[in-house]
């Protein structure tokens, strides 16, 4: 790992796995309106061809037995392209299965998580469905797919996947908020090894985790996707997803699509970094044909250049396999506002390892913790052993901070909401420069430096943060987290120990360097004579 300190202006980094994988997936019917499904993919065909791109073609159950889509793939696809299987049900995988279609009249397939997701079938049902895709698709292309996705899955399908038919890499979809009738929030930001228990959760554990890798999908922005929507310079705010899709305004943004490759191919990634691009069949195809060829371009110039793998998802996962026996720590480093903003300008970094995540961002010069979530094998996901039939699913992981949801106006762009807050007595820290970020082995650590030639340095190791405020001063740093009460996990507060309650789990957090006390709104950890130490691993 490189020691020096990184700028978004430094030269390119070498010594992690960075991968790209261009996804598109392909359904066979469109009950919302009418739409030529056929047109996407022979577009996206012809341009990742133009420039010789590895491409992943994922097949949904219908679009795998009907219509023009085997026939074309059959007929294009080059050697370093791969067809797999986009598990979402419809009609007619249910009954290749003999399982109840739940489905509304006259919809073939419908995208509520009950009928749409293995999530709204019984353990029982989840295994008939998996078995009868696979059983389909060696029939269609003599072997079984290597790659699998769908945006929600469980870990009873994925083990049993795995196990039986040897899948070498899952993907999932990014966080988000009742986008679609689901909620995820609190997984991984890149890749990992999920929990036998909980897919949305690496596995703490060796013994605890299924041996194939999860990616998340759809190139998310790490620096306001917290927000309900995003401002852009000159007032405007939008309030669509902000990733790499070319359907959106940000994957159609010269400035959002450079700087995203930018993070993936320059700056600290620890060991591991990912993002896939592409586009599902649904999106009719004038709406992606100015932003999806800027994107191959860009690309391809990033593949001649070494910079990143681009790959199959098979392949990602094949190599993932071979490089980590457990989920790798991972970063992602945006030190510009992917929009160009300037008041307030707004930038993050994003630390993961099996034991938690964490966020540290920036909204002009504040600095703060937005993100505190652990991971346990204690903790098994919603609906892991019963079908859900509800139309509004969450899926939470368990946070010691949420600046989202524990925020008195969630999503809120004008107001910085709940966080953890660095601060000298009553009086908050504020940058007087750019942050700088370096690795050092499985740690990212971040220089801030501050107004009166202070420095903090914020530190994340595999399972622990750690503060250290220097030149050391009469003051005690502290840090501040700061919620609505009313929305916290929060359980109990002692010296050295917090502890937390959500959904039956209990958990903690130890402290070290200082004295953890409570205050109305959360709590604040002060230090003594050593530096802050939080210690997040649950064992």
């Amino acid at each position: 790992m490189t020691t020096a300190f990184y700028s978004p202006d430094a030269p390119l980094k070498s010594g992690a796995m960075r991968c790209i994988n261009v996804v598109n997936f392909i359904r066979g019917v469109e009950p919302r309106f009418q739409t030529d499904l056929l047109l996407p993919v022979q577009k996206q065909m012809e341009l990742v061809l133009k420039h010789g791109l590895p491409a992943t073609w994922l097949l949904q159950f219908d679009a795998l037995v009907s219509g023009p889509f085997v026939e074309f793939l059959k007929a294009h696809v080059a050697k370093n392209h791969e067809v797999g299987f986009w598990f979402e049900m419809n009609e007619m995988h249910c009954k290749a299965a003999k399982v109840e279609w739940r489905g509304r009249p006259n919809y073939e397939w419908d995208h509520f998580p009950p009928v749409a997701f293995t999530i709204g079938y019984t353990p029982t049902e989840r295994v008939k469905l998996a078995d009868a895709a696979m059983a389909e698709f060696k029939t269609i292309w003599g072997k079984y797919p290597s790659s699998v996705a769908s945006w929600n899955l469980d870990s009873i399908t994925i083990a049993h996947l795995t196990e039986k038919y040897g899948i070498d890499a899952y993907a999932v979809c990014r966080d988000q908020i009742a986008t679609d009738g689901f909620t995820i929030w609190g997984a991984p930001i890149a890749g990992y090894y999920p929990s036998k228990s909980n897919c949305w959760s690496p596995a703490v554990s060796p013994h605890e985790q299924i041996h194939t890798p999860i990616f998340r999908m759809l190139g998310q922005d790490p620096v306001y996707y917290y927000n309900r929507g995003y401002p852009l310079p000159g007032g405007r705010v939008v309030g669509e997803p902000d990733t790499m899709e070319p359907v959106w305004t940000s994957g159609r943004s010269d400035r959002f699509v450079k700087e995203f490759f930018n993070m993936i191919a320059e700056a600290p990634t620890q060991q591991f970094g990912y993002a896939q691009l592409g586009q599902e069949n649904s999106f009719p195809w004038p709406d992606t044909a100015e932003a999806y060829p800027k994107q191959m371009d860009a690309l391809a110039k990033l593949r001649d250049a070494g910079a990143v793998h681009v790959e199959t998802m098979g392949e990602s996962g094949r190599r993932f396999k071979k490089a980590f026996k457990t989920t790798p720590v991972q970063a992602q480093v945006q030190l510009n506002d992917p929009f160009g903003n300037t008041d307030p300008a707004e930038k993050s970094v994003w630390y993961q390892s099996r034991f938690y995540r964490a966020n540290l961002h920036f909204r002009g010069n504040v600095p703060f913790l937005r993100d505190l979530t652990v991971y346990s094998d204690r903790h098994p996901q919603p609906f892991l052993n019963e079908a859900t039939r509800s139309n509004d699913v969450e899926q939470r992981m368990p946070a010691v901070l949420d600046g989202y949801h524990w925020s008195k106006h969630p999503g809120s762009i004008k107001e910085i909401g709940a966080g953890g807050f660095f601060q000298l007595g009553d009086q908050r820290l504020h940058l007087a420069a750019d942050p700088a970020v370096r690795e050092e082995g499985n740690a990212l650590i971040v220089e801030l430096p501050l107004q009166d030639a202070k420095t903090l340095i914020v530190r994340f190791d595999e399972q622990a943060v750690s503060f250290h405020l220097t030149p050391k001063g009469n003051t005690p740093l502290s840090v501040a987290f700061e919620w609505d009460p009313a929305k916290g996990a929060l359980k109990g507060v002692m010296a050295q120990s917090v502890s937390y309650h959500w959904q039956g789990l209990d958990y903690a957090v130890a402290v070290s360097g200082g004295e953890a006390s409570p205050t109305a709104g959360g709590w604040t950890v002060t230090e003594s004579n050593h530096d802050i130490g939080l210690h997040l691993s649950q064992g």
